[in-house]
């Protein structure tokens, strides 16, 4: 009871309540009143009430602060984002006509076979065509590739 007014988690409290038994019963030999002995239990389980609290604290303000890290997103970012996007789309349009439709359905996420389907071709012409679309956006976006590479990354 004593250890719940503290910790309200009877599973934690029971664990601080055996641990200060058990470092009594390790360090038997050094009490000879039972007065220490209680002294003793009381102050072991009221200092490990008072370390998990502590403990909890910090984990508790870790949390929120990454929670508040991961939510928060500067907008040089969103500028930057935005600025590799529009280099990315640029560099597109200007590729010919069938290696642009087959670049821009890949991006949207159609697979190869869907490609060829859709597009009447085959697949080794998809994967020909994709193949040197990639190649000449490489050469374009030589600049940019790091950049590219964090946000295409799903």
């Amino acid at each position: 009871m004593y250890a719940y007014r503290y910790v309200q988690d009877d599973a934690i409290t029971d664990d601080f309540v055996q641990d200060a038994f058990l470092n009594f019963w390790e360090r038997r030999g050094e009490f000879h009143a039972l007065t220490a002995i209680r002294s003793f239990l009381y102050l072991s389980v009221r200092n490990a009430c008072l370390n998990w609290l502590k403990h909890l604290a910090v984990r508790q303000r870790n949390e929120m602060d990454f929670a508040s890290f991961l939510q928060e997103e500067p907008e040089d970012d969103f500028i930057l984002e935005d600025m590799v996007h529009a280099k990315l789309y640029v560099a597109i349009e200007e590729l010919s006509d069938r290696a642009r439709e087959i670049v821009l359905m890949t991006l949207k996420g159609t697979s190869n076979p869907e490609i060829a389907s859709t597009l009447g071709v085959s697949l080794n012409t998809v994967k020909t065509v994709k193949l040197r679309a990639y190649r000449v956006l490489r050469e374009k976006l030589k600049d940019f590739n790091w950049l590219l590479a964090m946000l295409l990354i799903p």
